[in-house]
């Protein structure tokens, strides 16, 4: 994993001064790029990079910055020797004082056109390795490279998985015009670098709110808050972030049992107040998790089958197919076993049963009707039909089987029911799932066959 840092040359004829960066003021330079490479890249290795973009005369024809300020005597109204030296120089000096990194210099169009914005876009890009630390200097930045550089990074984040950990730039302005700056003492001059980072943060942010909106995924925000390291330490955001993976994952992988223990919603509402009444995260995170907070509101705080209904309609809300289908056809086996488990015959494990009352639900039309049982449902056929008569059961078989036969064409790949028939089929799954809510029953008639069949203890 390399470190880079990355700064586009400008062309005017810098004043000296100091800049504040880190909490330490460097010493009185022209280049900002001098003070930035000097602090930040002391530690850096003969591995890292240190990228200068600039134009010249050979990309544009005219003078560039390359010219004017990459190499030596380039500006012609100098007030002082130190103007006559270009940041090629300085760069050079710093490495023979120790910093290591190697400096790399590349030449770019001017950008006046979207053809050369795209030019440049790629002359960059093509720099950049997988994995590379960016440290992106914007000061002398001209034109629409700071837009795009921020667009740039964010995009190398996810073809190249790289990292953009800081936006830097030198705020001379605050000292005033450049005339006025010169008739100031040096050691006055003291100019602030300023942390831009979050402005591209706001574009993440973006994509994580889309992630959500759009998809139903919340994999990214849980990333960033944990990414953000002055509250990884913070129990309350640990707590919340999990919260957060939890609901994502229960939900990809189908998992009625935590779904509808509610556990996951009860950690992510009580750490999501104290995090929002603390402040500790970012705005635009905290107005994402407000967001969150209201697209779950249908989950309950208990074990309660109302939570795995709110899943459902999760996945529906959400175009989630591939789990919107095998969660209801699990659901109705759930719903079914947990109604009858008081005929769990002896010896039976939950697994066991839950395969007895799926067999039921899917068992073809003239055996159900018949009662015609086969297989491990035969040898117990008197639990078998008491289930079959059970007017929800019947209600619902039809119901289940096109839910199992679209499970069965997304889990094989086989293409047997088509895009716009499962999208279609969607718009019954409520009026399917509301027929899963009959009283609970207690069946006098059943208990001979609990006393012949099923494990009293």
């Amino acid at each position: 994993m390399r470190k880079v840092f990355i700064s586009f040359l400008g062309t005017n004829n810098y004043v000296q001064c100091k800049y504040i960066f880190n909490g330490e003021s460097s010493k009185p330079v022209r280049f900002v790029q001098e003070a930035l490479v000097a602090s930040l890249c002391k530690d850096w290795t003969e591995k890292d990079r240190i990228f200068i973009f600039y134009t010249s005369k050979e990309m544009t024809g005219e003078y560039g910055s390359k010219e004017l300020n990459w190499l030596d005597n380039g500006q012609q109204r100098i007030t002082d020797d130190s103007e006559r030296i270009g940041l090629k120089h300085r760069l050079e000096d710093l490495k023979n004082n120790g910093i290591r990194p190697i400096v790399e210099d590349y030449g770019i169009v001017a950008g006046f056109s979207e053809v050369e914005i795209w030019n440049i876009f790629d002359t960059v890009y093509s720099k950049l390795e997988p994995g590379d630390e960016i440290y992106f200097d914007v000061t002398h930045a001209f034109r629409s490279i700071p837009l795009f550089s921020i667009v740039l990074f964010n995009y190398a984040k996810f073809m190249k998985q790289t990292k953009l950990m800081s936006i830097m730039y030198g705020a001379f302005e605050k000292l005033g015009p450049a005339y006025k700056v010169k008739e100031m003492p040096v050691e006055e001059r003291l100019a602030p670098v300023i942390d831009l980072t979050n402005i591209a943060r706001l574009q993440e942010y973006n994509q994580i709110a889309s992630s959500l909106k759009d998809f139903g995924r919340v994999k990214m925000l849980h990333e960033a808050i944990d990414a953000n390291v002055e509250t990884s330490t913070v129990i309350t955001v640990r707590y919340l972030s999990e919260s957060i993976s939890e609901l994502d994952q229960y939900i990809e992988t189908i998992d009625l049992k935590a779904i509808k223990s509610g556990k996951f919603i009860c950690k992510f509402r009580n750490n999501y107040k104290n995090v929002r009444k603390k402040g500790n995260l970012s705005k635009p995170i905290l107005k994402i998790l407000e967001e969150l907070n209201k697209e779950t509101e249908d989950f309950v705080e208990k074990n309660d089958f109302r939570n795995i209904e709110a899943a459902i309609n999760w996945t529906i809300k959400h175009d989630m197919l591939m789990q919107t289908y095998p969660l209801v056809a699990e659901y109705i086996i759930l719903r079914f076993t947990e109604k009858y488990k008081h005929l769990q015959p002896k010896g039976f494990g939950n697994k066991d049963f839950r395969f007895f009352v799926s067999s039921i639900l899917g068992a073809p039309e003239e055996d159900f009707i018949n009662k015609n049982w086969k297989e491990s449902i035969s040898s117990y056929s008197e639990i078998a039909d008491v289930i079959a008569d059970d007017t929800a059961v019947i209600d619902v078989r039809s119901f289940y089987a096109s839910i199992r036969e679209a499970r069965n064409s997304l889990a094989h790949g086989n293409g047997a029911i088509k895009y716009e028939e499962l999208i279609e089929g969607i718009s019954g799954v409520i009026t399917g799932i509301n027929s899963l809510n009959p009283a609970y029953e207690n069946y006098s008639s059943t208990q001979e066959i609990i006393k012949r069949y099923v494990h009293q203890s």
